[in-house]
């Protein structure tokens, strides 16, 4: 992806040095992050959270099935897809689309499995040194720049300028911290707007634009909208197959949340709690697209016209899970078995 815009010869990038801070980043996304089942039994005290990637058998940690480092690169790489095929990149300077491509392999760096809302209901120390705000994003951002920091040879920030160095991590944290769905609203709201106030520059290959390359603002926008909309672009993908991988990788996060909860005796996450069957799920999955994923990408589609076939995809998901439904109330009026979400996808060889 960097190759593709020239971006390590445009910096006077280290390919080695980039090497070795993606593999730390994916190290730093391959570690156990549950709490162990002694800090449950200790009356609900939670102790640190284990940092290395394989632990004992005598403990119930286990490693994210869904923010993970495969959720890292999808990210990076469908942001990449939104520039290239969407034409986007026409908007942006060089330095804009590094940054975007960066954030999205950083943006959930070091994930516990949880939400936000988890770390502030447990007033864990991270919610208190972010003062419950985007808590899991403001992590995030830190490690991911702390791997520049405390170790010369992963420090790529240092090919950028005074300046250029402080746009890169403005950048980057700006477009983080967009991806909090506590956020999503005002990502919207700012997309609508620029609908709303019409065409704002000409541009060389699609003629009136919304968008302006010379406006800094518009740029930043760009990055903030696309790395929302990569991450949690999956209902999108033009095979359900890939698609429902993804649900049930999330939603195995989500009941785990929503038992650790239960047991912790704190307030339990209602959109987390009772996905244990296909019907509940597939309902789940048409609410999220209808509510955050479709609206999201109307918009970027009449920003950016050659995207306006992702919904398309989205729908036709749906489909196949209001097939699911049908299917799931069929055989509860035959009362005959039924197989849970997740014996049915791998029955099916998924």
């Amino acid at each position: 992806m960097l190759e593709y815009y020239s971006l390590l010869e445009e910096f006077h990038l280290d390919r080695e040095m980039i090497e070795k801070y993606a593999t730390a980043v994916m190290q730093k996304h391959h570690k156990d992050c549950y709490y162990q089942r002694t800090d449950i039994e200790s009356g609900g005290k939670i102790g640190s959270r284990i940092e290395t990637g394989r632990t004992s058998d005598n403990d119930c940690s286990i490693l994210c099935e869904y923010h993970n480092w495969y959720h890292a690169v999808s990210c990076a790489h469908v942001c990449f897809l939104f520039l290239t095929l969407g034409n986007a990149d026409q908007f942006l300077l060089p330095i804009d689309i590094f940054s975007i491509i960066m954030g999205g392999l950083i943006h959930d760096l070091d994930h516990p499995g949880t939400n936000n809302d988890f770390e502030v209901k447990r007033g864990t120390e991270l919610a208190r040194q972010y003062s419950n705000d985007s808590v899991l994003e403001r992590h995030a951002i830190s490690e991911g720049l702390k791997l520049c920091h405390e170790n010369e040879d992963l420090n790529w920030l240092k090919s950028f300028d005074s300046d250029d160095r402080k746009y890169v991590e403005n950048y980057i944290a700006e477009a983080i911290l967009a991806t909090d769905p506590a956020r999503h609203g005002k990502v919207l709201r700012e997309a609508l707007a620029f609908l709303e106030e019409g065409p704002q520059a000409t541009c060389s290959e699609i003629g009136l634009s919304y968008l302006d390359k010379k406006n800094p603002r518009h740029r930043l926008f760009i990055g903030r909208l696309f790395l929302h909309g990569a991450d949690i672009a999956n209902p999108l993908h033009c095979s359900f197959e890939v698609a429902r991988d993804w649900a049930v990788r999330v939603i195995t996060e989500f009941s785990r949340q929503a038992s650790k909860e239960r047991e912790l005796q704190l307030p339990v996450t209602i959109f987390m709690d009772g996905l244990d069957n296909e019907y509940n799920v597939a309902k789940t999955q048409i609410s999220f697209f209808a509510f955050m994923v479709q609206p999201l990408f109307d918009a970027i589609g009449k920003l950016f016209p050659l995207l306006s076939h992702l919904n398309d995809w989205g729908e036709r998901n749906c489909d196949e899970y209001r097939a699911v439904i049908q299917a799931f109330e069929c055989n509860q009026k035959r009362d005959t078995p039924k197989l849970s979400f997740f014996q049915a996808f791998v029955g099916n060889g998924a």
